[in-house]
């Protein structure tokens, strides 16, 4: 029995020995860029909300040195910085041999936050066009649908599903698409006159409608079946050279589109990919529909 208890506990000392301390770490970093994104976009809601009722002045907002459009952007940045945690951890652990079951359920846990709940917050603060019930209910749907998808990426990583790509819309990406809004925020109200003058479109009023709207949308791709290329993956994989070179002119494309329109440029780069597959995808449906319609009606003529 005393060597039983012995053999124990050495078990245990070796599993607190190989504890994941780096990646584990990496990983909270995760958990803290979401929750400072929370209070950021939670306290730019709220100066926003008592300008718009008239407790509090712009004038005393301007006076106070108060921001609320860089409080939103520092909120979306921290939303790429939990991605950049979320993808270093991994590579972390598989460095240092330290990959655990452990290290995948907190890594879920922690996204829940960044990708989950953060963006639907900062969504909040595009509420001009917008009643506040439709407001919460994007907010509950889109949080909800990103716990599922991340809930379902987890089995499926586990029954050794194909890694190349994702069934449904990653969740960072759904995060990230949101929060190029939020960091786009201080220059579209700082061009907003000249794009106007010159365009005559408003284009803070054209965010503030269709962010809220693309969270449902976003909320609906996560949990489709539409799948989605893992960009790394299919970069690092043996091509043809026709397939490279289509990839190095988008690169290109997207590069040429930053310089010239740079506060539009990271939103239309995240709309470009999240609807890219999704309209291709239907494009091969209807182009299956339409070819079995055409084989049946030749073998009912026949």
């Amino acid at each position: 029995m005393q060597d039983n208890l012995s053999e124990e506990l050495e078990l245990n000392s070796n599993d607190d020995s190989n504890f994941p301390i780096l990646p584990t770490l990496m990983t909270l970093g995760n958990a803290i860029c979401g929750l400072t994104a929370i209070g950021l976009a939670t306290k730019a809601v709220g100066i926003q909300v008592a300008v718009a009722e008239g407790n509090l002045l712009a004038s005393e907002v301007a006076q106070q040195g108060i921001d609320y459009n860089e409080s939103i952007r520092l909120a979306g940045l921290l939303i790429f910085l939990g991605m950049l945690f979320d993808a270093l951890d991994g590579q972390v652990a598989r460095l240092l041999n330290q990959t655990s079951k452990f290290g995948m359920e907190l890594d879920s846990l922690c996204d829940v936050i960044t990708f989950g709940v953060a963006p639907a917050f900062i969504m909040l603060f595009f509420a001009d066009e917008y009643a506040s019930r439709f407001l919460k209910g994007a907010a509950g749907i889109y949080t909800l649908c990103a716990i599922l998808r991340l809930a379902r990426y987890n089995v499926e990583a586990e029954e050794g599903a194909d890694t190349s790509y994702f069934r449904g819309l990653p969740s960072p990406a759904a995060a990230g698409t949101i929060a190029t809004f939020a960091m786009a925020m201080p220059d579209i109200v700082l061009h907003r006159e000249s794009i106007l003058e010159t365009t005559n479109l408003d284009v803070l009023q054209i965010v503030m409608f269709l962010v809220p709207v693309l969270t449902v949308i976003l909320a609906w791709l996560m949990v489709s079946g539409v799948p989605y290329p893992h960009l790394a993956k299919q970069l690092a994989k043996k091509k043809s050279m026709k397939r490279h070179y289509f990839k190095i002119v988008q690169i290109l494309f997207a590069v040429i589109f930053a310089l010239i329109f740079h506060e539009l440029a990271l939103p239309v780069i995240f709309l470009y990919y999240l609807l890219t597959p999704f309209v291709l995808n239907l494009v091969r449906r209807f182009s299956k529909a339409k070819q079995k319609a055409t084989v049946e009606s030749t073998e009912a003529s026949v």
